[in-house]
């Protein structure tokens, strides 16, 4: 109780005060409750990451080790869902997509000494058709090129070059 400046007594109710979180829950009322869903992603995307993660996780171990190669996708494929609505109005979403993976890649690994003159677009044409062994067809639709580009980069690439590529040995340098 308080005293009024009067000196009379002033009561005040017994109020608690709230926390500012709500109440914790438990058992199957918090599996309810546990707080917002996480964002659905986009069906576009879901079949996007459907066709070429494995694409990517297989060019990222030629130069990666296995762990760091899942890591590097998993955050370039993060990254891509951030800037979806760009990528998804281009004329062919793979093109900036494969851009977005392979710099990440190139920025942990360089590529080797007989490969380093070859620009970025034909090393990767390299890597996909001759040791990777894709086809034409699907090396374009990794890269987001035609698969005439992809036969163009492969066949204008010097012998020693096509030579090379073909000599790389997915994580052999890692060991």
């Amino acid at each position: 109780m308080t005293r009024h400046p009067l000196g009379q007594p002033v009561r005040t109710p017994a109020v608690r005060p709230r926390p500012p979180y709500p109440p914790r829950r438990t058992g199957a009322d918090a599996a309810r409750h546990e707080g917002p869903p996480p964002p659905a992603l986009p069906p576009a995307f879901e079949a996007f990451c459907a066709l070429h993660r494995d694409r990517y996780l297989a060019y990222a171990r030629v130069h990666l080790p296995e762990e760091e190669a899942h890591r590097v996708v998993r955050g370039a494929l993060n990254e891509l869902a951030v800037r979806w609505p760009y990528v998804v109005a281009q004329h062919r979403p793979a093109t900036p997509a494969w851009a977005l993976v392979s710099a990440r890649i190139r920025a942990r690994h360089p590529r080797p000494a007989p490969l380093d003159a070859c620009p970025p677009v034909q090393y990767d044409a390299l890597v996909l058709h001759c040791l990777l062994e894709y086809s034409s067809t699907a090396a374009a639709e990794t890269m987001g090129l035609e698969p005439s580009k992809i036969r163009y980069l492969v066949y204008s690439a010097s012998a020693p070059a096509r030579t090379a590529a073909r000599r790389l040995r997915p994580g052999a340098d890692q060991e």
